[in-house]
């Protein structure tokens, strides 16, 4: 939990005082390390006791490939269902950034 915490402080400052883009942060970094705790919890007793395989060998992409999908998905799309929890926000032309505001 500290760590979607950290993670939600550094998005908040840094994403202009932001709550909803914070939350969000803190629910996809939440989820992220809930799964990586339950996967490797899981995946050696699984291999083990029920695959019948060593768990060293076939734990470690498994556990890497589960924890990426999952990440990934509390990234994108509960992220995108919590702004669009806190309402629509409309883009306005200036919002966007091209080469010629860079400077």
């Amino acid at each position: 939990i500290m760590v979607g915490v950290v993670v939600a402080t550094m998005s908040y400052v840094m994403g202009g005082y932001s709550l909803p883009f914070a939350f969000s942060i803190f629910t996809a970094q939440f989820i992220g390390i809930m799964t990586a705790g339950f996967t490797g919890t899981l995946a050696p007793l699984l291999f083990t006791f029920i695959f019948k395989r060593d768990s060293g060998k076939w734990g470690g992409p498994l556990e890497t490939a589960v924890q990426d999908v999952l990440g990934t998905f509390a990234m994108i799309v509960v992220t995108y269902h919590i702004m669009l929890m806190f309402g629509p926000f409309e883009l306005e032309p200036n919002d966007i950034c091209s080469p010629a505001d860079v400077e």
